[in-house]
């Protein structure tokens, strides 16, 4: 069975004139600190493959490596159609809208691919069209730069070109919010390509945004370690994590003590494993808010320990985890569940009603406040009538104070 085609038996530059035709439009593109102007071809779209690395099926890709398909001896025409499928269902109304487009107008912004048919930008665009050709049984064309990465265009070099086309052409990045954790992590922890601040320069936005991020990503490979999932990015997906995660990063932020902060994950792990609520951004929310900001945090955590070592423990005694296998967990965790479902109600009610207790002491508080910004001066200087006033108004919370 044949492998992906690399540049040695795929040189579409060596094509050019033959079944591979220059057109009269051009592209700029910011390569190596420099803007250039590229020509744009009409590629056959059988000679084109589409990159396992962009960043919009990034954890589409690894759920189906984790599911133990070998990329690698996919052919060519088998591969293609596996990663279609991927870029329909990440995002089936926007595929729709630019297949639509294309077939009333044609391809109007063309796209980047390397020389050894890759396809780095306009992989949607991509995909209308071999929906389209399938649909017509016509030849169609993907108009493109060709890009040479024996050029001295390293692999970080073709990264920024992703990253600033996705980013920096006023278009919108419509990535999964989990892919794009994935996309941030892989680029500047595993392949180390970035700092924070080149990766910051690349997409247009400030390195405290970025640094963000990267919290938020290093937080999603530590649940996946916790629930026995390492590296199986798609389960994030899946859970619809990012909501949840941007609570927890929020929460943590506030744990000076790394010790406190080890224990608040953990149990910020165990309470988003065994909840049954649909809302799981709104459950972590109540969590901080209600319990680890309040005065009952500490009777909490010490009896929510217990918990947390049977769910960890029952994660990690299996073999893999995916989604299937959660459930299947979470199935001979009922009674743990319940029993944190109750740890977290109750002291979730006991910060409610410690709260209403305390709304009259606030109440009087304010009150306190209130009194003291009065300047007895001007006081002395008011007129009889807003004086006989003022005095009323004294009088009555006299009468009041009394009642209480």
């Amino acid at each position: 069975m044949s492998t992906a085609p690399d540049i040695k038996t795929n040189n579409l530059r060596a094509r050019v004139g033959h079944d591979i035709m220059m057109t009269d439009q051009k592209r700029k593109l910011a390569l190596k600190g420099e803007v250039k102007s590229f020509v744009v071809y009409k590629i056959p779209l059988e000679l084109l493959i589409y990159n396992k690395r962009n960043g919009r099926i990034i954890s589409w890709m690894n759920k189906l490596e984790s599911e133990g398909t070998d990329i690698d001896a996919l052919s060519k025409d088998e591969y293609n159609e596996q990663v279609e499928q991927m870029i329909i269902d990440s995002n089936k109304p926007a595929l729709e809208k630019t297949k639509k487009n294309i077939n009333a107008i044609g391809q109007i912004h063309p796209g980047v691919v390397l020389n050894n048919g890759t396809v780095v930008d306009g992989n949607r665009r991509f995909t209308c069209l071999r929906q389209l050709k399938r649909e017509k049984g016509t030849d169609l064309y993907f108009e493109a730069v060709i890009l040479d990465p024996e050029e001295g265009l390293t692999e970080a070099d073709i990264k920024r070109l992703e990253l600033k086309i996705q980013h920096g052409e006023e278009r919108p990045v419509d990535y999964n919010a989990i892919d794009n954790l994935v996309d941030v992590y892989n680029d500047i922890i595993v392949n180390r390509y970035f700092t924070t601040k080149d990766y910051a320069a690349n997409i247009g936005k400030k390195e405290s945004d970025v640094k963000k991020m990267l919290e938020k990503a290093e937080l999603m490979v530590d649940y996946l370690k916790f629930i026995n999932a390492e590296g199986k990015f798609y389960v994030a997906r899946e859970l619809e994590l990012d909501g949840p995660l941007q609570e927890m990063v929020g929460i943590l932020r506030r744990e000076k003590d790394e010790e406190d902060r080890l224990r608040v994950k953990d149990a910020l792990f165990t309470a988003l494993s065994t909840s049954k609520e649909k809302d799981l951004t709104r459950y972590i929310r109540k969590i901080g808010k209600d319990i680890l900001a309040s005065g009952n945090r500490e009777e909490f955590l010490e009896e929510f320990e217990d918990i947390v070592d049977d769910v960890h423990d029952a994660f990690q005694e299996r073999e893999s985890v995916d989604i299937s296998t959660i459930r299947e967990v979470n199935k001979g965790l009922e009674q743990t569940i319940a029993e944190a479902s109750y740890i977290v109600t109750r002291r979730v009610d006991e910060t409610a009603i410690s709260r209403a207790q305390m709304k009259p002491v606030d109440a009087l508080n304010s009150s306190m406040k209130s009194i003291d910004n009065i300047d007895k001066e001007q006081v002395a200087r008011m007129d009889p009538k807003t004086k006989e006033e003022f005095y009323r108004l004294v009088a009555l919370m006299k009468e009041k104070l009394d009642d209480l």
